[in-house]
C-alpha cells in the first residue's frame, strides 16, 4: 500500500511542475491575416487577347492597392483601377492562359481560370474529343486525306471498350474513326514508326512479336497491306504448309524509327542483332515444333530487303560477318534525306571509330559522311526536323554548343549542315531542356522540353520560335503544357490556314482534356 501512494504523490508532483514550465506556441510569429481575397468568379469578360481590360472581383484588394501585383499564368498585367468590389487589370502581350493570381509581398491568392486569345488554339474542325489513352507515337497520311495513328494506345474516342483499339487506328483526315481498317487484333506491343513502300504497302515498326493471329511470328518490324492486314505468305514448314508473315527478319530489341529509299528499308533503335526465321528445321534444342532463328550481330542501325532479309551491302563488315561498330552510343532521332543518306542525332561521339560528335551523315553504303554539322554538339542531340519548304534542319537536346557557337539547346541548320547565324536560342535555365523541336513552312518552330521560362517570359513545356529564335507575337497564348511531341503532321485548311497535327503523350492542351492526339490551329 505504501509503495503505491509513493507512486501516485511522484505522478502528483511531476504533473505540477509540468504546470509550471512555460512553452513556446509553435503558430506564433505568424503573419497577420490581410483580409484580402481574389473571387474564383468567371471574370468579365471571360476570355479576351493583351491589351483587354478584365474585371476580377475581389475583396480587401483596396488597402493594399499601392503594393499589389497582379498576375496571368505568372507574368505581370497592369493595373487599371482598384476599388471595394475587385480589381481592373489590363492583359499584357506575354499572358498565357492559365490561373490568375494577386500578390502583396510574398503572399499570393490565386483567382479564376482565365483564356487569352490569340493566334493559336485547338482546331474546332477536328472531331477528336477524348483522343488515344496511350502514346501516339507516328502517323501516315493516305493520299486521299486519311491518317493511319500508331503507338501503344488500346483505345480511340472511348471505340475501343470493349474490343481494344491494339496500337493502330484509321481516321478521317479530321480524326473520326474509320472502320475499313483490317487490322484484326493489332499489335501486341508499341508500333513507334510508319513509313510506305513504292508498292503501296507500309512498313510498321517498334517493339512487338505478334500482330493480328500471327502470335510470336514478328521480331519488332513486318510490312502490312495498305488496308491494315499482315501480308503474309504461304511457306512450307518442317511440318506443314503455314500461312506467316511476308517479311521475315527483324531485331532483338525496339525499332524506333524506320525509314524507305529504293525498295530498301533503314531502321535505327536499341538492338544489338538481327533475326530470322528458318521455316524448314525444327530447333530440336528447344521444342520439336519450334523454329530455329538466325542472327547475325548489327547494332543500333540496320537495312532489310522488302522480304525482310538483311542488306549486307550497308554498314556491313563481309569478312567478319556482322556490322561495322556504328555509333558509340544510344541513337536518339534520325532523318532520311532525299537522296537516301541519314542523319543520325544522340548521344554518341564516334561512328566506326571516326569522330561524329552528337550527329553523323551515313552515306547509302553505311559509311560515314565526314564534316556534316561541323564539329557538332558538346552534348546529347535529341532530336532532328527537317522543312521541304524552309529547307532547314532544327535540332533540339542538352548541348551549349554546335559547331563551336553558342546554341543553348536549339539550333537551326541548312541543308550542308552549317548553322543558320539569324537564329538563336534565348534565355533558357540550366537545368531545363528541349526534347523536339519543328519548323512549319511559314518559318515558325514548335518547340516542346522540360522549360519554364524563355527569354524571361513564362512559356512552360510549350512554346512557338520564330525563325530567328524570338517567342512568335500572338502565338504563345495556350496554356502550361506538361507531356512529351514525337511527331508532328503539316497541314492546310481550305483557307490556307496552317494546321498541326501534335502526337505523343499528353493529356491536356491549352487546360483541355484530351489524349495524346489534338490539332492546332495557326490562324
Amino acid at each position: 500500500m505504501k509503495m503505491i501512494t509513493s507512486a501516485v504523490l511522484l505522478m502528483l508532483v511531476m504533473a505540477a511542475c509540468e504546470k509550471d514550465e512555460k512553452y513556446t506556441d509553435p503558430y506564433a510569429g505568424g503573419k497577420d491575416p490581410l483580409g484580402v481575397q481574389l473571387s474564383t468568379e468567371i471574370p468579365a469578360p471571360s476570355e479576351a487577347g493583351p491589351g483587354t481590360t478584365i474585371k476580377f472581383r475581389g475583396k480587401g484588394l483596396l488597402k493594399h492597392k499601392d503594393v499589389l501585383k497582379f498576375n496571368f499564368n505568372s507574368e505581370p498585367g497592369e493595373i487599371v483601377n482598384v476599388d471595394s468590389a475587385g480589381i481592373q487589370v489590363k492583359v499584357p502581350v506575354t499572358a498565357s492562359t492559365g490561373v490568375t493570381s494577386v500578390t502583396i509581398g510574398d503572399q499570393i491568392f490565386f483567382g479564376p481560370l482565365f483564356r487569352v486569345r490569340g493566334n493559336l488554339d485547338i482546331d474546332n474542325n477536328y472531331k477528336v474529343v477524348v483522343g488515344a489513352n496511350n502514346w501516339v507515337n507516328d502517323v501516315h497520311r493516305f493520299a486521299d486525306g486519311r491518317l493511319l495513328l500508331v503507338g501503344d494506345f488500346l483505345d480511340y474516342e472511348r471505340k475501343g471498350i470493349v474490343r481494344p483499339i491494339s496500337r493502330i487506328v484509321l481516321t478521317s483526315r479530321d480524326g473520326e474513326m474509320d472502320r475499313t481498317l483490317q487490322s484484326g487484333r493489332g499489335a501486341d506491343g508499341s508500333l513507334n514508326s510508319i513509313a510506305a513502300l513504292p508498292n503501296g504497302k507500309l512498313v510498321v515498326a517498334g517493339s512487338f512479336a505478334s500482330y493480328d493471329i500471327h502470335q510470336a511470328e514478328i521480331h519488332n518490324i513486318t510490312v502490312l497491306n495498305s488496308n491494315g492486314s499482315l501480308d503474309s505468305v504461304n511457306v512450307k514448314t518442317f511440318t506443314d504448309r503455314d500461312t506467316v508473315p511476308s517479311f521475315n527478319g527483324g531485331t532483338d530489341g525496339h525499332i524506333s524509327k524506320v525509314f524507305v529509299h529504293n525498295n530498301r528499308i533503314t531502321a535505327i533503335g536499341r538492338f544489338n542483332y538481327y533475326l530470322q526465321f528458318v521455316y524448314g528445321k525444327s530447333d530440336y534444342r528447344q521444342e520439336r515444333d519450334s523454329l530455329i532463328t538466325d542472327s547475325i550481330l548489327v547494332r543500333q542501325l540496320i537495312r532489310f530487303h522488302p522480304d525482310g532479309s538483311l542488306d549486307s551491302s550497308f554498314n556491313y563488315d563481309l569478312t567478319r560477318h556482322r556490322s561495322f561498330d556504328g555509333p558509340n552510343g544510344p541513337v536518339t532521332d534520325a532523318y532520311q534525306q532525299a537522296d537516301g543518306k541519314i542523319i543520325i542525332v544522340g548521344r554518341f561521339t564516334r561512328y566506326n571509330g571516326l569522330p561524329a560528335p552528337y550527329i553523323a551523315r551515313i552515306n547509302n553504303d553505311g559509311t560515314l559522311d565526314a564534316g556534316f554539322g561541323g564539329s557538332g554538339a558538346d552534348n546529347t542531340i535529341g532530336s532532328i526536323r527537317f522543312n521541304e519548304v524552309t529547307r532547314r534542319f532544327v535540332l533540339a537536346g542538352q548541348f551549349k554548343k554546335f559547331d563551336s557557337s553558342p546554341a543553348d539547346g536549339l539550333v537551326l541548320l541548312r541543308e550542308d549542315g552549317t548553322p543558320d547565324e539569324q537564329f538563336r536560342a534565348l534565355g533558357k535555365a540550366s537545368n531545363e531542356s528541349y526534347w523536339a523541336a519543328q519548323q512549319l513552312s511559314n518559318g515558325m518552330i514548335v518547340v516542346n522540353g522540360g522549360f519554364t521560362r524563355y527569354d524571361g517570359v513564362h512559356r512552360s513545356g510549350f512554346m512557338i520560335l520564330d525563325s530567328k529564335g524570338k517567342l512568335a507575337p500572338g502565338y504563345n497564348n495556350t496554356g502550361d503544357f506538361s507531356g512529351t511531341l514525337v511527331q508532328l503532321l503539316e497541314t492546310t485548311n481550305s483557307s490556307g490556314q496552317i494546321q498541326a497535327l501534335i502526337m505523343g503523350r499528353f493529356n491536356r492542351f491549352n487546360e483541355k482534356e484530351i489524349g495524346n492526339v489534338v490539332r492546332l490551329l495557326f490562324k
